[in-house]
């Protein structure tokens, strides 16, 4: 046998072996329907700006606990209210020390709102421009959005904080302050519970 023919019956036996471990079933490459399931879910802007705003109030929370201004991690989240059609961010802190005040509960508003205003990449500062960067994509196909679009999430974002007094049980009430992003502390509805 000449050697281009020995190295054409190897070719063949090996690209043969190759299509024999390719074809191995189904069953044994692909065990996990659950991961399947999942790729396959969509996510929407909404979900994703959801979730981008969770991550950013957390580090805002962390930024407030490590300069001193909170004394113990806070409680943080976001979440959409499709029966209201808001999107509702909330952080919750106990006071270890003074009973809540409405002066504590605004100025903690206002730390947290300028805290996720300034995190945008572009205006910063600025929450209407914060808010439409979070609820779009990095992609060129953002052209399609509602011209509106910072305007409408500004009425839609909420804010919501809330001091707890030191004692769970004691006499104190807790202190409620809630509205948009670009509120004067004037305008901040503020409750007790």
């Amino acid at each position: 046998m000449r050697s281009w023919q020995k190295n054409l019956a190897r070719a063949v036996l090996l690209g043969s072996l190759v299509l024999a471990l390719s074809l191995r079933p189904a069953t044994t490459v692909r065990a996990n329907d659950t991961l399947d399931w999942l790729a396959a879910e969509p996510v929407t802007l909404l979900d994703l700006g959801v979730i981008r705003l969770k991550q950013d109030l957390l580090q805002v929370g962390q930024q407030l606990v490590h300069t001193g201004i909170l004394p113990v991690a806070p409680t943080t989240g976001a979440y959409y209210d499709w029966r209201e059609k808001k999107i509702v961010v909330f952080l919750t802190v106990r006071e270890r020390y003074a009973d809540p005040s409405e002066g504590m509960c605004l100025e903690l508003f206002s730390r947290v709102a300028k805290g996720l205003a300034n995190r945008g990449r572009g205006q910063k500062g600025e929450p209407s421009w914060y808010l439409e960067e979070i609820f779009t994509h990095d992609g060129w196909g953002n052209f399609t959005r509602p011209k509106s679009m910072r305007q409408q999430l500004m009425r839609s974002v909420q804010l919501e904080i809330t001091v707890l007094p030191p004692q769970p049980m004691g006499p104190a009430p807790t202190m409620n302050c809630s509205g948009n992003l670009d509120m004067d502390p004037s305008e901040v509805k503020v409750s007790t519970s």
